[in-house]
């Protein structure tokens, strides 16, 4: 399967890939504020109707939780879903005062056994949980089932990693980023064979949408650019995302000291190499939805 890109959710968590622990919600923050325009290019192209019924199944920090909303209209419903009970809080309070306040329930549910009724909702969406589970076609299977007929499920995963340096940023070898890239790979890897009772899986996300009964499926990447001068959303990410890089202790024995004094200049604001202070940063990053409908008269 080509798991989740490691583009997010990496910078101060235990686990590389589930956002769903405790002390993560400023970083979920940042996320949320940094992958903003895109989000919203993703609700779009999803043509809601006024009135749907939504889960957002792992909403983490809600960001796409209250675009959904929005999107939904005062006559729809986004049920925020999350296993972690800290973040359902942060998220309860973050939504007070907003506009859509009135059009969001958050609740505490655990994506493996969720606590609805079969045919819920007209959309599910589940962004860059799935590849976390133990057992990710039983996930898949149960975010089908609470599906209405006639109704999608969404997944986003995989995608491509943020990439926003030059090849030569005129420190130590060139290419520091391709290496941070295969650290985070194998990081992941390692992580995902240590999963208790884990369930491989060495098919593709269409394919795992197809096993569980789903139809017209396809994907579909959106892609997000940005260039110096950054925004202060941008910059906030991209720094987290470095010193996550450092700091986190598997990544940096898989760096060499060379990498290692690299990012610390790069990340230190008096040093004449500090990263923000470039007018040449240019980024990319491709997020990847894929897309399955229920067929009437034919539930999971």
């Amino acid at each position: 399967m080509s798991h989740e890109s490691t583009h997010r959710h990496t910078a101060d968590q235990d686990d590389p890939h589930n956002h769903k622990h405790t002390g993560t919600s400023a970083f979920l923050n940042r996320s949320d504020r940094f992958f903003a325009p895109l989000d919203k290019h993703i609700v779009a192209w999803l043509q809601l109707a006024p009135g749907s019924r939504v889960l957002d199944a792992g909403c983490g920090g809600g960001g796409m939780t209250r675009l959904l909303a929005q999107a939904v209209g005062s006559g729809g419903e986004v049920v925020g879903l999350d296993a972690n009970p800290q973040l359902i809080e942060w998220d309860r309070r973050h939504v007070k005062e907003t506009d859509v306040a009135g059009q969001i329930q958050f609740q505490e549910g655990d994506v493996l056994h969720l606590p609805f009724a079969d045919g819920t909702f007209d959309l599910v969406w589940c962004s860059r949980v799935v590849h976390g589970l133990s057992d990710q076609v039983a996930g898949v299977r149960e975010l089908a089932r609470v599906v209405r007929p006639g109704g999608r499920v969404v997944l986003r995963e995989g995608g491509l990693p943020t990439q926003f340096l030059p090849f030569d940023v005129g420190l130590g070898d060139p290419g520091l980023e391709g290496r941070l890239g295969v650290s985070h790979a194998q990081r992941f890897a390692n992580w995902r064979g240590s999963l208790p009772k884990g369930v491989a899986y060495p098919y593709g996300w269409s394919h795992m949408l197809r096993e569980v009964g789903l139809n017209s499926v396809m994907p579909k990447s959106f892609l997000h650019e940005f260039a110096s001068p950054l925004e202060a959303s941008q910059k906030d990410y991209l720094e987290a995302w470095l010193s996550g890089c450092l700091h986190d202790p598997e990544h940096k024995h898989r760096l060499s000291t060379q990498d290692i004094s690299t990012l610390e200049q790069l990340l230190d604001p008096a040093s004449p190499q500090y990263v923000f202070a470039r007018d040449d940063l240019h980024g990319i990053v491709v997020e990847t939805m894929y897309v399955g409908s229920l067929s009437d008269g034919n539930h999971v």
